[in-house]
């Protein structure tokens, strides 16, 4: 990809996640590239394909980092077990770590808070957008998790209980906190108590549900 090509992403994301794509013109962007609106449709046909290229960029790098912590939502069965069973040999440390990474490592990028921040003023604007909205930061999520807390109490890991409700109590508040947040910087204020409280919060939700305590007692 050129460097040009870059910059108008670059500007396009800053410039959509401030204002929403509608309300921002191809003069816009170019202007803030500095180039001429000509030099943009030499590198993008429309403000459509700029914003196609923005999520399909957004989509790589979720699908790559979710793949690298074995949290890739699969419907086949032996790929959920093979999830599980990660999941099951993980210590606390290694838990609130790998929990943490996907804010550090992933939520958190400048990119990607850009982007799911025009996407919280876009999706009012755009049915297909509102239903991506609802599809990957609620549905996906918590069907994921339903399903991953389900086999983890079947090989009892995890304490007996409705794994939707167990999904929603880990999921939700992070999720409340980080669209409550939005926009913010990594180090802000913001990001150090959110970072702090899903900390806490995972802490929490660990010991309130699993059953690594007791195995531990059984094998010493």
């Amino acid at each position: 990809m050129t460097k040009t090509k870059d910059k108008i992403l670059e500007a396009a994301l800053e410039l959509f996640s401030q204002r929403g794509f509608s309300a921002v013109s191809v003069r816009d962007i170019a202007t803030a590239v500095g180039v001429r609106e000509s030099a943009m449709y030499r590198h993008f046909p429309s403000k459509q394909a700029v914003f196609d290229k923005l999520l399909e960029r957004y989509l790589q790098l979720s699908e790559a980092f979710m793949s690298s912590i074995h949290a890739q939502p699969s419907k086949d069965p032996a790929a959920m077990e093979k999830t599980a069973d990660f999941y099951g040999q993980l210590t606390d440390e290694d838990f609130l770590r790998m929990g943490g990474s996907v804010f550090t490592e992933f939520l958190m990028q400048p990119d990607v808070l850009r982007f799911w921040r025009m996407m919280s003023i876009e999706r009012l604007n755009d049915k297909s957008l509102a239903m991506m909205w609802k599809l990957h930061l609620f549905d996906e999520p918590i069907a994921f998790q339903t399903e991953l807390f389900r086999m983890l109490i079947h090989n009892g890991e995890m304490k007996a209980a409705d794994p939707e409700i167990m999904a929603l109590e880990f999921f939700s508040p992070l999720l409340l906190l980080y669209l409550q947040a939005l926009p913010f910087s990594p180090d802000s204020p913001e990001a150090m108590y959110f970072l702090d409280f899903a900390n806490r919060h995972m802490s929490h939700f660990r010991t309130a549900y699993s059953n690594y305590s007791t195995k531990g007692a059984e094998t010493e």
